[in-house]
């Protein structure tokens, strides 16, 4: 999601810059913006992808039991009182 995001802002920078710098389009002042985007924006983003991802592969794949960590930790201490 995060390279959706940032691909979208990327083109959408190039193509107002393309129109605003129309008769005399300089390659250079063209890239700052986008390199700053590819630069900034997916480490920024990342977190709460990351995140949304989970959640959506949690949704269609549920924990089975035993699977989580909590579950994990519980069996340990009941295998350590018998």
């Amino acid at each position: 999601m995060s390279t959706i995001v940032t691909f979208g802002l990327i083109l959408i920078t190039i193509l107002a810059g393309v129109w605003v710098l129309w008769p005399d389009v300089d390659a250079l002042r063209l890239s700052i913006v986008p390199l700053a985007i590819a630069v900034i924006v997916p480490p920024a983003l990342h977190p709460t992808c990351k995140t949304l991802w989970v959640a959506i592969d949690l949704m269609m794949r549920p924990l089975d039991p035993g699977e989580a960590v909590g579950d994990l930790i519980s069996e340990e201490g009941a295998a350590k009182k018998r």
